[in-house]
């Protein structure tokens, strides 16, 4: 079972050395004091339990897939994603063939004034008409289409009709405005770079997750760290206010020291309560990316590795090839490029829309009319064909002033120049960071290094200072003040081992090993 906390362990050491001036008594009491009867208490697990309801053991291999299963977040997010993902069917549908029909049935009267209703003219009429159209990649109308039409004069004769049918095709090219694959594509291309971006700000969140989902599992080990920190420091104080209460018996200590001795043990069960509130904090934080409901009515709290468990890979890169991957790998400026591209395409098409209409439009007809809708028909299909049309034309259209699309087109000259702009920025924020989070990382290393000196050095410090206070040489306010530095110096300690194993976490996620450290690739069901 592992250890729960990395600054509580005992540190061997050297004998003590009496400082200048000691008495030779002082000098034997120190040499002749049991090695441990001033040492660090050691805190176990069960110790840690007795204040923090603790659960079972959750590995940071088990908490990372956990959360890329369940967190609400990043569900939101692959929601988002296959929202995006029906966007190019829609924007091709505007190339898909179109089919529409009509049907109409009309009856008419009229009756001069001057007559009476038997010289009314009635008249009735059937009219039908259907069309398939489609839209090609260079902005081409095709149209095809057939009427039929059978009217009746019910004056002349009820039983006398007339039918007519036609058919035929229209070609409608723009030759200005609309014309080309480019422009007509446009809003297919669109939709696409939104479904990479999309994916793109997909992996973002993924990666967050896995970086905030590390971070708040190290935030918890250095949570339990504390608290063993701080039973440590409570252990200390109490055994302290032990020795003051026998050398009270002794005469060799006031009232007030015993006083001083107990308000010191109170103050450090109130760290200890503050220590056991962090933990269920850090906890909650944990289980919130986990995307756990938080509706427990009896919770506790995850046991998790301790801070000196934290994967130690060194970077073998050098400091510049480091940054070129890092700029590799951003996925904010991997949106940027996208970005640029779409702005591009939006100056495009505002160029486009600026331009004057003209099309070509070319057409054929066929018609026939006869009083019998089948010789109609055959009017149209056969051989005798009684009427045709071919037509060839242009069409031209031209807004007085151009003020909309000349007014639109400095937009998308703006928006782009912004663009460029976000992307320079965006390129800048990735350098600096990943900058500060190289320097993070060298400094939490030999920050690391420097307070695991310090702790030693003052723990060796504060038990010279029992030692002195047991044979009269030190007062009960240096004992404590020795205390208080030892405290500090193990919270510097705890302070920096997560400093540490949070740079290193950082710098994983800004040049993308932080997947591969975790057992993922791209293409794991965990990342998606």
């Amino acid at each position: 079972m592992p250890m729960l906390f990395a600054a509580a362990v005992p540190v061997e050491a050297a004998a003590d050395v009496p400082a200048a001036g000691e008495s030779s008594a002082v000098a034997a009491a120190i040499a002749k004091r049991p090695h441990s009867a001033f040492d660090a208490p050691t805190i176990t697990l069960e110790d840690v339990a007795k204040v923090v309801r603790t659960g079972p053991l959750l590995n940071l291999r088990d908490a990372i897939p956990r959360a890329l299963r369940e967190n609400l977040g990043l569900a939101l997010s692959r929601t988002e994603k296959s929202i995006v993902e029906d966007t190019p069917d829609i924007a091709q549908a505007e190339f898909d063939p179109r089919f529409s029909f009509s049907s109409t049935y009309d009856t008419a009267g009229t009756t001069p004034y001057w007559k009476n209703d038997a010289s009314r003219k009635s008249s009735q009429s059937w009219k039908s008409s259907a069309e398939i159209s489609k839209k090609f990649s260079y902005g081409t109308q095709a149209r095809i289409y057939g009427n039929f039409n059978r009217g009746f004069n019910l004056n002349s004769d009820p039983y006398a009709a007339d039918s007519s049918v036609s058919a035929g095709v229209s070609l409608t090219q723009p030759l200005m405005k609309g014309f080309g694959e480019e422009v007509n594509l446009a809003p297919l291309v669109t939709a696409r770079q939104n479904v990479l971006k999309s994916g793109l700000s997909l992996r973002k969140t993924t990666l967050d997750l896995i970086y905030d989902t590390e971070v708040a599992y190290w935030n918890l080990s250095a949570s339990y760290a504390l608290v063993s920190a701080r039973l440590s420091s409570l252990r200390h104080a109490e055994s302290v206010l032990e020795q003051t209460r026998k050398k009270r018996e002794l005469q060799s200590a006031t009232l007030e020291d015993i006083l001083q001795a107990e308000a010191e043990v109170a103050s450090r069960r109130v760290n200890l309560v503050s220590a056991r509130q962090s933990v269920e904090n850090q906890d909650d934080e944990l289980r919130r990316l986990l995307g756990e409901k938080g509706d427990d009515a009896d919770p506790v709290v995850y046991r998790v590795a301790p801070l000196s468990e934290t994967a130690e890979n060194r970077e073998t890169r050098s400091f510049g090839e480091w940054i070129s991957a890092v700029r590799a790998f951003d996925i904010d400026l991997q949106i940027q490029e996208i970005n640029r591209e779409q702005a591009a395409l939006n100056r495009m098409l505002a160029e486009d829309d600026d331009r004057p209409e003209l099309n070509l439009v070319v057409g054929a007809e066929a018609s026939g009319q006869e009083s019998s809708p089948l010789n109609a028909f055959r009017g149209v299909a056969g051989n005798d064909r009684r009427g045709y049309d071919f037509s060839v034309g242009i069409e031209f259209s031209v807004p007085i002033g151009f003020r909309e699309s000349e007014a639109r087109l400095r937009q998308a000259m703006k928006e782009q120049r912004s663009v460029e702009i976000e992307t320079a920025q965006a390129l800048q924020d990735a350098m600096f960071n990943a900058r500060s989070a190289w320097r993070s990382l060298e400094a939490a290393r030999e920050r690391l290094t420097a307070a695991q000196v310090a702790l030693k050095m003052q723990e060796e410090s504060f038990k010279g200072q029992r030692a002195r206070y047991s044979a009269g040489t030190a007062t009960l306010t240096d004992v404590l003040s020795a205390q208080d530095s030892l405290d500090s110096a193990r919270l510097e300690e705890i302070q920096a081992q997560l400093d540490l194993a949070v740079a290193r976490a950082k710098a994983a996620r800004l040049d993308g090993r932080i997947l591969s450290d975790n057992g993922f690739t791209w293409e794991s069901d965990e990342a998606f």
